[in-house]
């Protein structure tokens, strides 16, 4: 099998539907001149936007089927995994046309609405340790059929991580609804941190919605409960006619907050295993002053860069003994300069120490 491609072509505000049907046609009736199978489309009419799924030799030859076709060449085209393609977006070929009907338009957008789940523990009692795992799975399966109940799909599952998509910004916001608050009752020794953004699958990166899936992860892991990018909060809000409670359980985060979220976070990411990291020298990384450091933290992530810097490494011990290291190897992997303090550090954060703790995950 030859690899699949996605492209992007940004269209005059004049282009409608049937317009884009047209040249989907055009396509189809050229495309074994260039060794390529056109698959399917996406048209969103609001944003003047359209994506096409081709299975191609080479990115290469879908232009070149796209300039013969008609010279609607695309903007951007990036390879795809078929099996990301239909659990973002949901199918992977064209829509069953109505019979005997010539043309059939496709007005669907490929926007969508990616929702991240993190699941975390508070503060556990020894006792507690051995329902532990038990309860990550519970929660995880009740996250994922709230999703399949709002019309989600889950793209993966990892971990304590779980990435879903949505059609609509309203479906989306009433998913995160539904498992921050029905579910934090039933599950009372574990938290949940969700973030939502909505993308386009094709920008300039590398890979699918790669964008709004890291936007999403970074708002998911702010620590806020439910937080939101502010343009999909319009979104939601227009759905659901402006009411006064729909901003109930919900953190706003603008485009420039967000922008910061992902230079803080990208940092840590990049240094949270150098022992000499501190406020100061993450300060400087930054390019600001320790003032506007503790202020900006403070306001996006309700903490103090002390308590954030320690926070993502004990957060990234929890991964890192998923894949069965020790606790000598997870605390020079997290930058402590001792086993000994880092377990001091776990065992403060979570009541537990973190030998008990492996134990408890890896029975």
């Amino acid at each position: 099998m030859m690899p699949i491609y996605m492209d992007r072509h940004d269209l005059s505000a004049r282009v409608t539907a049937e317009n884009v049907a047209r040249l989907h046609q055009e396509d189809l009736k050229i495309q074994e001149e260039f060794n390529c199978r056109g698959l399917t489309y996406w048209f969103d009419a609001e944003r003047k936007t359209a994506f096409c799924l081709v299975e191609a030799p080479d990115a290469a030859s879908v232009h070149r089927m796209h300039d013969y076709a008609h010279g609607q060449v695309p903007h951007a085209v990036i390879e795809v995994d078929a099996g990301l393609v239909e659990s973002f977006l949901g199918r992977m070929e064209d829509p069953k046309a109505n019979s005997g009907v010539a043309l059939n338009p496709i007005s669907e957008p490929g926007y969508r609405f990616l929702l991240s789940a993190q699941i975390g523990f508070r503060r556990l009692e020894t006792s507690q340790l051995k329902g532990l795992p038990s309860s990550i799975r519970s929660y995880k399966s009740r996250i994922v059929e709230s999703i399949h109940a709002l019309c989600g799909t889950v793209v993966r599952q990892e971990g304590r991580h779980i990435l879903a998509s949505f059609k609509t910004a309203g479906l989306s916001v009433e998913c995160g609804r539904a498992t921050a608050n029905t579910l934090a009752i039933q599950f009372p020794d574990l938290t949940l941190n969700l973030g939502l953004d909505g993308g386009i699958p094709v920008t300039e990166s590398k890979s699918i919605f790669e964008d709004t899936v890291r936007s999403s992860k970074r708002l998911c892991e702010s620590r806020q409960g439910f937080s939101i990018s502010s343009v999909v909060l319009e979104l939601y809000e227009d759905y659901s006619s402006k009411s006064s409670h729909t901003r109930m359980g919900i953190v706003e985060v603008s485009a420039s907050e967000l922008v910061f979220l992902h230079r803080l976070l990208d940092y840590l990411d990049l240094n949270f295993s150098c022992t000499e990291l501190s406020i100061d020298n993450l300060a400087y990384g930054l390019g600001l002053s320790r003032s506007q450091l503790f202020r900006k933290t403070r306001g996006l992530m309700n903490c103090a860069p002390s308590i954030l810097i320690n926070s993502v490494r004990l957060e990234k011990s929890l991964e890192i003994f998923s894949r069965r290291a020790s606790v000598s190897e997870t605390a020079y992997l997290c930058g402590f300069n001792s086993s000994s303090y880092f377990s001091k550090c776990f065992h403060k954060k979570y009541g537990v120490s973190p030998k008990d703790y492996i134990l408890a995950m890896h029975e």
